[in-house]
């Protein structure tokens, strides 16, 4: 099977699961680093996508921290759960890395934890800690797989055990985080719930219990994750870098205005928009849009 990307440090797949699982699990993936080529001295930002992961740390040391909490620093070696992610994190390579991982619908993560996903909420939290031996035994497959190949075979046959007695979803529940997906995350809520005469406050509580934040927090990552790749598709920089940005409008869809997509994309990328366009971000950081890219078009 052949890397979906390759950098100067690291090779990246984007894996299918088997088809059993499609409405659970939106892809595996797997990194690890290129041979005989030098550490990337770039810290890397992840933006927040919706959905939950299962990472197994396979090898190697890496630092981990929210865009604009530097203090709050981890340093990643053992395997963890990320149950939900309302912002963007930061991350620091501090040797060559190995990881294996899940990216899932949060749903599906809250039946295998059975545990609130509210809990989880912005925070990484151990295999260990959860007291998932199931995780632990999976983590050791993994490790032990020595192909990528043979990770799709041990994370399939994992979940189609685990998965396989999963309730039905909460109706209004599953309406509404599909509408919210399907509209791009551009969708009047309030007025979505009073057309169905549902309590506001009970579904926000059903919500967050079984994603991990309000419908409102998760429209919001849906809605500025393809704005953002709108912004980056329909840009066409001009060959002087100092000139205008010709930039259709598409990036605004479920925004007020450009003022307001300007003020969300400070807050997700540290940075205005024109930065990002005209590739003047720090130099010492780069945006993991590969991990973005693959799932657009999903409806998971």
């Amino acid at each position: 099977m052949e890397p979906t990307l390759m950098t100067s440090s690291m090779r990246y797949w984007r894996m299918a699961p088997d088809p059993r699982l499609r409405p659970h699990v939106l892809c595996y993936f797997l990194a690890r680093p290129s041979r005989g080529e030098a550490l990337s001295q770039e810290d890397e930002l992840l933006l927040p996508d919706g959905h939950s992961e299962i990472v197994f740390h396979l090898d190697g040391a890496f630092e981990r921290w929210q865009l604009g909490g530097a203090a709050g620093r981890q340093v990643m070696r053992r395997s963890y759960v990320i149950g939900s992610r309302s912002r963007s994190v930061l991350t620091r390579d501090l040797g060559p890395v190995t990881v294996a991982g899940i990216k899932l619908d949060p749903r599906a993560l809250r039946w295998l934890l059975g545990i609130p996903l509210t809990e989880l909420r912005d925070s990484t939290v151990t295999f260990d800690e959860l007291g998932q031996p199931g995780l632990v035994q999976l983590e050791h497959a993994v490790a032990g797989a020595p192909s990528a190949s043979d990770v799709v075979a041990a994370l399939d046959r994992y979940l189609l055990h685990a998965l396989g007695d999963l309730p039905p979803a909460d109706a209004a529940v599953d309406q509404l985080l599909r509408r919210i997906r399907s509209s791009r995350g551009a969708l009047a809520i309030m007025e979505w719930v009073r057309e169905r005469r549902v309590d506001a406050r009970h579904l926000e509580r059903r919500f967050a219990d079984a994603v991990g934040m309000t419908p409102k927090r998760y429209a919001r990552i849906v809605r500025f994750k393809h704005g953002y790749h709108a912004l980056l598709a329909g840009a066409a920089r001009p060959a002087s870098s100092r000139g205008p940005l010709a930039v259709p409008h598409r990036h605004l869809d479920g925004f007020y205005d450009q003022s307001h997509f300007n003020k969300e994309f400070r807050a997700f990328i540290g940075a205005p928009p024109s930065a990002r366009l005209r590739a003047t971000l720090s130099q010492a950081m780069s945006i993991s849009d590969h991990l973005l890219a693959g799932e657009l078009s999903s409806d998971l």
